[in-house]
């Protein structure tokens, strides 16, 4: 908890300003559901909570995703469940709810009194968090929220508090749209099935700054991407597994709503680095890299290549073709109290032109 305090002092910036992409940083990263972490299978940082978002400001992404609920009284907390059984624990002795709890059935008050956040560490042991207090953290943190809502009332409170730096996203249009009726913010569009065209003739309807997400991955293929950037529209992949984040990231998506996935190297130096050009890996062989990393970390991948390649970072894996060299790929990952492991095995002959591992200490600014 000191270091999420510690952390509000430095950042205390003001706003960020929406993707300016670079060479190296393709597409605007959000977190989902903020920046969440897990020891095991228990939270440390919960999901749609204030720390998250002081988190997602260490490791650097520029946004995050919350979901909003109307309590019984109609007021705006996070949760992205309709029920709070899994991220929520009996405030009196920090028991498991036994029995399904829906944000809609409890007042605001019951849900503060009764209910904490789940977390090992007891001081984010918190009360469900208003959708206020997530949105004055992003201010005080310069994050930019992505309200995945379809209460209208979220999108007017967004504005209040961030003037136009919020994104508006859901898959009701009604509802999106009317962020219109108080911002020239972000809005992102799920269309459902969908094909480009009709996707493109909605989101002109609903007209200023607008996008598209979806986490069907079969639909989002590189031309449904290229038509809808041609356009003038953003694209997001929302929570694809992998392997299929890392082909959207190379057909060209320009918004990433990922657990996982980061790329957040602006500013910063990596702690510990690996290169290598021109080799060869033989039909079966492997190639290894794994070390010890600081508590908060992350590391990326960088790889140029020709041939079939099956490649492991920390558990995903991907399998990848390539004809031939000039088009790299890039990885990345957030790790907590995990050491990364990239390993590649060529399913066929493969030739690396150039391979560059690093990994970054996020517990600095």
């Amino acid at each position: 908890m000191k270091r999420i305090l510690i952390l509000a002092v430095l950042l205390l910036s003001g706003a960020l300003a929406f993707a300016q992409k670079t060479k190296a940083e393709k597409c605007f990263n959000v977190a989902h559901r903020g920046c969440w972490l897990k020891v095991g299978d228990e939270f440390y940082i919960n999901e749609n909570c204030p720390a998250g978002v002081w988190m997602a400001a260490q490791y650097g992404y520029p946004a995050i995703e919350c979901d909003v609920k109307y309590t019984r009284d109609s007021v705006m907390v996070l949760m992205h469940d309709g029920t709070i059984n899994r991220t929520m624990r009996n405030a009196s002795d920090y028991s498991p709810i036994s029995e399904p709890v829906k944000v809609s059935d409890c007042t605001f008050e019951e849900l503060r009194t009764r209910y904490v956040l789940a977390s090992t560490d007891p001081d984010l042991r918190t009360p469900i968090p208003t959708l206020r207090e997530e949105l004055e953290a992003c201010r005080a943190a310069g994050i930019i929220p992505m309200l995945h809502s379809a209460i209208v009332e979220s999108f007017e409170l967004a504005h209040e508090i961030l003037g136009d730096q919020f994104i508006a996203f859901d898959a009701n249009e009604a509802a999106v749209s009317r962020a219109r009726d108080y911002s020239s913010c972000l809005i992102l569009l799920d269309p459902g099935k969908d094909d480009a065209p009709t996707t493109i003739g909605r989101l002109k309807k609903i007209g200023g700054k607008c996008g598209m997400s979806t986490m069907d991955y079969k639909m989002l293929d590189a031309n449904y991407i290229r038509a809808v950037k041609k356009a003038g529209y953003d694209v997001q992949a929302s929570i694809f597994p992998a392997p299929h984040e890392q082909q959207a990231l190379k057909d060209g998506v320009t918004i990433e709503l990922s657990d996982f996935y980061w790329y957040q190297t602006k500013g910063r130096k990596a702690v510990s680095s690996l290169k290598k050009k021109e080799f060869v890996l033989p039909a079966d062989n492997t190639f290894d890299w794994e070390l010890r990393a600081p508590e908060y970390a992350a590391v990326t991948l960088e790889l140029d290549y020709s041939g079939v390649l099956e490649i492991t970072l920390n558990g995903r894996t991907y399998i990848l073709k390539h004809e031939e060299a000039g088009q790299p790929e890039i990885f990345g990952a957030r790790l907590y109290k995990s050491n990364p492991h990239i390993t590649l095995k060529a399913l066929s002959p493969s030739h690396v032109y150039s391979l560059k591992m690093d990994l970054y200490d996020c517990n600095q600014l």
